[in-house]
């Protein structure tokens, strides 16, 4: 099942389960897809408001590309999962071109969720500024969630590079 169509409950006894898929890469990947929903939402809490006539365009924009963001990084999660699992069944195979593709893949996912992720901090930042002030703390839980997320991302970059070097 898509981790976009489970339940967070669902979703989260995956992730603590000791299976090694749903793990850090989707986890990052997830958490950049709340922080752009976070996003959204400040902007829809802006849209409309009298207090703010002068950002209504910028934040019918903003909120569109948060969405889409969000959608592409839960299509990211998934994608994650599917390349580590590629690198298990490559590594049975003691196959070494093999293991390198699919580590290849396994950097390159968690590489495009640290880019997403970093296109929602800079949504973040800018809503956080031009937005609703009411929903300050929510548009810096953003940033902060989405800078969290580059991090973790980065960190299956380093172990999927590592895991590359020795192959070499």
């Amino acid at each position: 099942m898509k981790i976009q169509d489970q339940k967070i409950g669902g979703f989260l006894d995956s992730l603590a389960s000791k299976s090694p898929t749903p793990g850090g890469g989707s986890a990052a990947a997830v958490t950049g897809a709340i922080a752009a929903s976070l996003v959204e939402m400040v902007c829809n809490l802006t849209i409309g408001k009298k207090s703010y006539p002068e950002v209504q365009d910028e934040m019918i924009r903003i909120a569109e590309r948060a969405s889409e963001l969000s959608a592409e990084l839960l299509d990211l999660a998934d994608r994650d999962c599917l390349a580590f699992e590629k690198v298990m069944e490559a590594g049975r195979t003691q196959d070494k071109d093999k293991v390198k593709a699919a580590l290849l893949t396994a950097i390159e996912i968690p590489e495009k969720t640290a880019e997403y992720c970093e296109n929602v901090r800079e949504l973040a930042e800018i809503v956080a500024k031009l937005g609703n002030a009411n929903a300050l703390s929510d548009a810096m839980s953003a940033e902060h969630m989405a800078f969290a997320a580059i991090q973790s991302a980065q960190e299956n970059i380093e172990i999927n590079k590592k895991l590359l070097a020795k192959l070499q």
